[in-house]
């Protein structure tokens, strides 16, 4: 190293020190610093200059000089290189293919105009796309007019690119860099600042049940802002396990919730403060509920009806949370549906405690005949009397022969009054019945609405006394987290 230095010092002295007094002066001074001073000022460069990390692809700007291309591409060694050149600079194209041996299949060259950098950045963009997003990118903006370089920077930082320009003591009255005191500066991404800010926008995605917004943020938060905790990787987990559960992808949502877990289990052991431990326990009671709900809809147990009328206040806790998400976004046609979802449920589960399956049923089971159940099912109607028994059961026929089997589902506070419960039951589902996501083509208005919940939060309330589940755990367990 020091005979390489006092090299380098002996041919840049001579360099500086030669005559410039006339242009056929001046060329020979620059063909002695390309001949001369440039092959050693390269080995010198290297030997001071390491980078931090592997580079499969390099972008870079050409402006009036070569040298800062040849410094950057010989350290960095990338497989893949686009260089940006404009009409004046397209001279200097040579002497950096010279100076740095790349091949024809390594490297990209394009003129763009020097002061047009929306051209600059689709020819990134599009190189980008060509290479298949490599991770281990690189941008050096250091050559080039201001407008080139920002431009060039700001294209970086959009595709994650990791930004590194040369510098120099530079010489003006030689239009060079002092020799040898050229350094690659990589730039600090800005997100390690700004992460905050972010986190603050993935928070209140969050909050307002964006899960998935919420979940690529902190995912490139995670890929991008250095830290000693996993606390991002967390909350990125927990983004993806409510979009998942969220649409009903069960399995998805274990795995991104025990995934959560299992760093807040670790990261608690490390900190004992981490991000999500004050809610440990209730994410612990969703993957118990996750666990259920998998074995009751997945992997063909759904042809199980045992499985899921045994656990069939699983069922009405997660769709009853689903809708109530839906009602905070005023998205009332969506709530409805799931709240008339439960409401058939609970019908389903207490026609199946006496063997009626309601989608072929069999009324032999039944402990009384088929002429008697008919006669006090018809009492129910009113005038639209009916002559057989239905194989197919929907919800309110469901509810009609529930109540000529008095259960205690439909029952009332005095006897004889089964009718007024049933009409009542009636007029709700007729409503929902008429709205866009049903049968009609009505909007439901906050109203309807509410009126149609209240309506299913009584059987909500009568089938967990009946059935035994503890509403108030379940319910719970299946209400989402807030950051």
């Amino acid at each position: 190293m020091h005979e390489l230095e006092k090299k380098l010092n002996e041919l840049s002295e001579y360099w500086q020190s030669m005559d410039r007094s006339n242009e056929s002066q001046r060329k020979s001074a620059e063909e002695y610093y390309k001949k001369e001073l440039m092959p050693v000022l390269i080995e010198y460069f290297l030997q001071v200059n390491k980078p931090k990390g592997e580079c499969e692809a390099l972008i870079l700007t050409l402006g009036t000089s070569y040298e800062p291309l040849v410094f950057s591409i010989s350290a960095l060694q990338p497989s893949k290189v686009l260089i940006l050149y404009t009409e004046k600079t397209l001279h200097l194209l040579d002497d950096v293919i010279e100076f740095t041996k790349l091949k024809p299949s390594q490297y990209t060259a394009t003129e763009i105009g020097a002061e047009n950098p929306l051209q600059l950045y689709r020819e990134i963009k599009n190189i980008y796309e060509k290479w298949n997003r490599p991770k281990n990118i690189y941008v050096d903006f250091t050559g080039g007019r201001k407008s080139m370089s920002a431009g060039c920077a700001m294209a970086g930082s959009a595709i994650n690119a990791k930004l590194i320009y040369i510098t120099g003591e530079y010489m003006p009255s030689l239009g060079k860099p002092t020799p040898g005191s050229e350094r690659l500066i990589e730039i600090d991404d800005p997100y390690t600042v700004f992460g905050d800010l972010e986190m603050e926008q993935a928070i209140s995605l969050f909050n307002k049940m964006d899960y998935i917004s919420a979940y690529r943020i902190f995912d490139d938060l995670e890929q991008r802002v250095p830290g000693i905790t996993k606390k991002y990787s967390a909350l990125k987990y927990i983004s993806k396990a409510y979009d998942s559960w969220d649409s009903l992808d069960i399995n998805g949502a274990k795995y991104n919730l025990s995934k959560c877990l299992d760093i807040i289990e670790t990261e608690d052991k490390l900190s004992g403060n981490f991000i999500l431990s004050k809610q440990k326990g209730k994410l612990r009671k969703q993957l118990d509920v996750l666990n259920v709900l998998q074995k009751m809809h997945c992997n063909n147990n759904s042809k199980n009806k045992n499985i899921i009328y045994s656990n069939v206040g699983y069922l009405i806790a997660n769709l009853y949370q689903n809708a109530i998400r839906r009602e905070k976004q005023k998205k009332y046609e969506t709530a409805s549906l799931l709240l008339y979802r439960i409401l058939e449920a609970i019908e389903q589960k207490r026609l199946w405690n006496y063997g009626i399956d309601t989608s072929n049923a069999d009324y032999s089971i039944l402990p009384v005949d088929k002429e008697t159940l008919l006669n006090k099912i018809n009492r129910n109607i009113g005038s639209d009397k009916i002559n057989h028994l239905k194989n197919k059961i929907d919800l309110l026929f469901g509810y009609i022969l529930l109540a000529a089997l008095k259960d205690e589902i439909i029952k009332p506070n005095k006897p004889g009054k089964e009718k007024n419960l049933l009409n009542e039951l009636r007029g709700k589902v007729d409503a929902r019945n008429h709205s866009i996501f049903a049968h009609g083509y009505n909007f439901i208005d906050d109203k309807e609405y509410y009126d149609f919940k209240k309506t299913v939060d009584k059987y909500i309330d009568k089938i967990c006394k009946l059935e035994s589940i503890d509403k108030e755990e379940l319910f719970d367990a299946c209400e989402f987290i807030t950051l």
